[in-house]
């Protein structure tokens, strides 16, 4: 409707333009020496008044056309940034456990209201966190359990996946957990993901032994997902499909995504 109007307004300035320029083609036709002048001031002047809304008529049409394109466009770089990073977090964990013959647990954390950093005023988690340690007595504990230690907040152990600062906190949210189906179509398992007391650690880490295979295969698939902070859109996620550790890559409906999205 805001476009028709725009059109029928754009419509009619070139109307009163065109009868402008009659007017002044009759005055240069039949000339004194007051139109002469007064041509002679037009071809010396600027753009009109008319031509200038006109102008900006047009540049606003296309601006309103453009901008849901280009926020879409924001969104998507901003969800495939995150999810490189995911990816690379995984990747890296597997490579050192089979590099140093030893387990390596990945951890994922994000907390859309969480704690802020009293240095930096900004949230711990969010833009959301990973970390990769050794499974041990000294690491294996609570402290590095995004749900029970809601959040892991002064540890600097945890990295963000922010990309250097390209990512800012309210931008993206991220969740993580099993599959409902083999090909997280369905979503996340709720019964598995849903309960912040159940022991069960599959919600927000994965395991890898010593040569890179899943120990906590009872958590496959695995996915990490990735969206817009505001709604489900621009969604991307990273499964850790098979024993084996081989990760894919999907977006959109093929990603799970927790009930309360």
């Amino acid at each position: 409707m805001k476009n028709l109007v725009l059109f029928k307004l754009i419509k009619q300035l070139f109307l009163w333009e065109i009868e402008v320029n009659q007017k002044l083609l009759h005055l240069s036709t039949f000339p004194t020496t007051k139109t002469q002048f007064l041509t002679q001031a037009q071809k010396d002047s600027g753009f009109t008044i008319l031509e200038l809304i006109t102008a900006v008529l047009i540049i606003g049409i296309l601006s309103a056309i453009a901008a849901p394109a280009w926020n879409g466009f924001i969104n998507n770089q901003r969800t495939r940034t995150v999810n490189d990073a995911v990816l690379r977090a995984l990747r890296s964990a597997q490579s050192d456990a089979k590099l140093k013959k030893a387990k390596r647990i990945v951890e994922f954390c994000y907390k859309k209201d969480g704690n802020t950093n009293p240095n930096t005023d900004k949230p711990y988690n969010d833009p959301p966190r990973f970390i990769i340690y050794p499974d041990d007595n000294n690491n294996n504990n609570d402290d590095n359990d995004c749900l029970k230690n809601s959040p892991p907040d002064n540890d600097d152990r945890w990295e963000s996946l922010g990309a250097n600062g390209e990512i800012k906190a309210k931008m993206v949210k991220l969740a993580t957990g099993k599959c409902t189906n083999d090909d997280c179509s369905n979503g996340f398992n709720t019964a598995d993901t849903n309960d912040t007391n159940d022991t069960n650690d599959t919600k927000t880490n994965i395991t890898f032994d010593y040569r890179g295979v899943i120990q906590n295969d009872d958590s496959l698939p695995f996915a990490i997902t990735t969206a817009i902070a505001e709604g489900t859109g621009a969604k991307r996620c990273v499964i850790v499909q098979t024993i084996l550790g081989n990760m894919r890559t999907a977006e959109g409906e093929q990603c799970p995504q927790p009930d309360d999205w």
